[in-house]
């Protein structure tokens, strides 16, 4: 086994403080390297090598200071010897006597380093540390793949609403604020009566916020999960519309060229392709992003198969669906090259447009919970369209015409019926008339 001893000596033993170095012997060969701590020296135990603590004979402060400087030591040594010990006796790190020298340097700024990293990493703000776990290389543990741009943005925004939540009550951008017992209180408070939000964003923002606190946890960082753990992360199930296929027909059919020379919709607007790609939607069952890939999709024309094959954004899978004839119709329009989106702004603008000329006006109320305040809130039905209504429309008419929900899952990547149930739409009216009774019952 190899033989090293070590001891710590005073540089200045004849100061009042003195700064204390590591020697550290082994087959004759000695290396000294500062422990970068320092001590008073009349607490200096040369047997001991060690800093001795008396509250007879000393301040309370300069034994608190003592016992740290001792751990310290202690942690040094261990973290310098046990990998000395590692080399064999003949090693030329250990026979060599520069060699010895530089090995034991070496360890010591491996040990300082780490302290450096680990001083910083406490150091540094929770929300900046959370940013830059979000925007790293993440892989997915559920789906087993990259976390997507989209993701990272959302969960960006979630966090920068948290910066502008501990800036307008004046608390720390630490751990520790967000797993206090009281968090949730002043952060709900903030939500309602400073900034008028919707329950359900509030509930965003925990589902993420606990996901960044556990991830910081296994990193390393000391969080106590008792109360964080405990804030609700799932939203509540919101009452957004549909278009039945009347609704999608009236959009479809709408002279998007004569509403032009009327003076209706702006000459130069690209609203009849937002129009176009919103269909497709609605008889797809496709996200936005997947809408923008519909060139990279295969599409077969044959009479016995007529359908398009893509591999959807979010969930990697390959998804085959069959061709509505607006669909076809679409796609032979524009001779295979379909358009692109615009942003996404303005393509929801369009929408709402399209909505109000197509007559889709009917008075829709929604419970909303904002600021705290429970209210019903009345809407033109076409003010509520925006380019997910299409996914929507797509799932609930699939599901009011009685196709299969496994197959209508498929399309859309629900992976349970529970959250399917939740994402179509039925009146009680409609659930009555799938459950009456037929004249020959």
């Amino acid at each position: 086994m190899t033989k090293i001893s070590y001891s710590s000596i005073l540089q200045y033993p004849k100061k009042e403080e003195s700064l204390i170095f590591l020697t550290v012997r082994c087959n004759g060969n000695v290396a000294k390297v500062s422990t970068r701590q320092s001590a008073k020296t009349k607490m200096r135990n040369k047997q001991l090598h060690r800093c001795i603590t008396s509250k007879e004979l000393f301040a309370d402060r300069d034994n608190r200071e003592a016992r740290k400087v001792n751990k310290q030591l202690d942690k040094i040594e261990d973290f310098i010897i046990t990998r000395l010990s590692g080399w064999g006796e003949q090693s030329r790190y250990l026979t060599d006597p520069k060699e010895f020298k530089d090995i034991v340097a070496h360890y010591a700024d491996m040990f300082f380093r780490g302290i450096v990293e680990e001083e910083k990493k406490q150091n540094q703000k929770a929300t900046e540390w959370m940013l830059d776990n979000i925007n790293s290389d993440r892989i997915d543990i559920h789906s087993g793949r990259f976390v997507a741009e989209r993701t990272k943005k959302a969960q960006s925004t979630v966090i920068h609403r948290l910066q502008s939540f501990l800036s307008d009550n004046h608390l720390e951008d630490t751990f520790k604020t967000f797993a206090d017992a009281d968090f949730a209180n002043k952060y709900m408070k903030w939500c309602y009566e400073k900034k008028n939000y919707k329950e359900n964003t509030i509930y965003v923002t925990y589902e993420i916020l606990k996901a960044q606190l556990n991830a910081a946890k296994k990193s390393g960082f000391n969080i106590d999960d008792t109360y964080y753990k405990e804030l609700r992360g799932k939203c509540k199930d919101v009452d957004n519309i549909y278009l039945n296929e009347r609704e999608i027909e009236a959009i479809y059919k709408l002279d998007i060229p004569h509403l032009k020379k009327e003076g209706l919709i702006d000459e130069k607007s690209t609203m009849e392709q937002t129009r176009d790609l919103f269909i497709v939607g609605c008889y797809t069952g496709l996200r936005r992003s997947d809408l923008n890939k519909l060139n990279d999709g295969i599409w077969n024309l044959s009479e016995d198969k007529n359908i398009v094959s893509i591999v959807a954004e979010k969930t990697k899978k390959r998804i085959v669906i069959p061709l509505h004839p607006y669909v076809r119709a679409i796609y032979d329009k524009y001779k295979g090259n379909m358009p692109k989106l615009g942003d996404k702004y303005n393509t929801n603008v369009h929408l709402k447009n399209l909505g109000r000329l197509a007559g889709i006006d009917e008075i829709t109320s929604k419970i909303e919970n904002r600021g705290g305040k429970i209210s019903t809130i009345k809407y033109k039905k076409y003010d509520l369209i925006g380019f997910h209504t299409a996914r929507r429309s797509f799932a609930t008419n699939m599901f009011h015409a009685g196709k299969p929900t496994y197959a209508i899952m498929q399309i859309t990547g629900h992976t349970n019926e529970r959250t399917f149930y939740k994402y179509v739409k039925a009146t009680p009216e409609q659930i009555a008339k799938m459950l009456e009774y037929s004249s020959n019952f």
